[in-house]
């Protein structure tokens, strides 16, 4: 075999254990999803998709010297550089690193945050003992999330080392309220999968079809992802259309709305769904690879491949996404 070959060959063998690993991660298999990622790294050092999402998968399976190791390494290359400030902010905040951690957090200041950074800053702070500046940026995390229960207890701690009682009963109340709320959440929609799974789908509507009439978007995707996997599209549209009113610029439920469309074989307004999901996350794979089908079902061959193949150069590893772009080069040389 010849070099050029050999080459290849590691190459293909890299993507693919990298391709394996990001299925297992999106599974939350994330010890499995490590083993994947290290053997792509070890086929390829300079993988650095496979290097962050091993440090992520370490770091979730509490891992945390490995993980450190890997985000390290990360840390000269700019590979997603927000989200490794991120995570090596949660690591100096868990090895007891205050100062370091809050020059990490507050490195990510933003008009949006990134994640839940405000919550760990306003933990460092409080950790260290200064309450009002961690009331702050509590407050702040309130404000962008108000359904985060965590923040709104630690919230009510930092008042309560103010001297500000009824503040922080109130905060401890909502904390509570909250929790309750998401515990019953998890209920409601265990119930609706054993309705469904028991072919009872009028009754599992009638039961979880509140979900459409709150204002918590969370609810209103988990109960639309629920329904669609089985097969029930018109509810799940329903609460995913009721979601994008509260959230248009969400391109997770822009996607989940243009994916419902796609199985309902409405593929032009799948397309109008997706188009919106990737400019508002261009690297969002899943809407890439669907776009591309839609846009191969209604004929649209040259847009199509576009999409493809930027699908392509994300997970090359994927069949489905790589057979289709086949068929279109095929089909563009007869």
């Amino acid at each position: 075999m010849c070099l050029g070959a050999r080459l290849s060959g590691a190459l293909e063998d890299d993507r693919a254990h990298l391709g394996a690993g990001l299925r297992l991660f999106d599974m939350q298999r994330y010890s499995e999803a490590a083993q994947e990622f290290q053997q792509a790294l070890t086929l390829n050092p300079r993988l650095v998709e496979a290097r962050y999402y091993l440090a992520v998968a370490d770091f979730n399976e509490r891992r945390f010297a490995d993980s450190r190791q890997q985000f390290d390494k990360l840390k000269n290359s700019g590979y997603r550089k927000a989200w490794v400030t991120y995570y090596c902010g949660r690591l100096d905040l868990i090895d007891g690193n205050l100062d370091t951690a809050i020059q990490a957090f507050k490195g990510l200041s933003r008009t949006e945050p990134l994640q839940d950074e405000l919550y760990y800053l306003g933990q460092a702070y409080l950790r260290k003992g200064e309450p009002e500046e961690a009331i702050h940026y509590l407050e702040r995390q309130v404000e962008f999330n108000p359904r985060d229960f965590r923040a709104h207890n630690l919230l009510a701690r930092a008042y309560q080392r103010t001297g500000k009682t009824r503040d922080a009963e109130r905060e401890f109340r909502k904390s509570e309220e909250l929790h309750a709320y998401y515990a019953k959440g998890q209920r409601d929609l265990s119930a609706c999968r054993a309705l469904l799974e028991s072919g009872k789908a009028e009754q599992a509507w009638s039961n979880c079809s509140g979900a459409a009439q709150t204002d918590d978007i969370d609810k209103q995707v988990a109960a639309g992802m629920l329904f669609g996997e089985f097969h029930l599209y018109n509810d799940a549209r329903e609460l995913f259309e009721r979601a994008l009113e509260l959230d248009p610029e969400s391109p997770e439920v822009n996607y989940n709305l243009g994916y419902t469309y796609f199985q309902m074989k409405d593929y032009a307004r799948a397309r109008r769904y997706l188009e919106t999901a990737l400019r508002l996350r261009p690297d969002f794979f899943e809407a890439l690879a669907m776009e591309g089908t839609a846009l191969y079902m209604l004929h649209d061959n040259s847009a199509a491949k576009k999409s493809l193949e930027r699908a392509h150069q994300l997970r090359p590893d994927n069949v489905p996404v790589s057979k289709l772009l086949g068929q279109l080069e095929n089909s563009a040389v007869k």
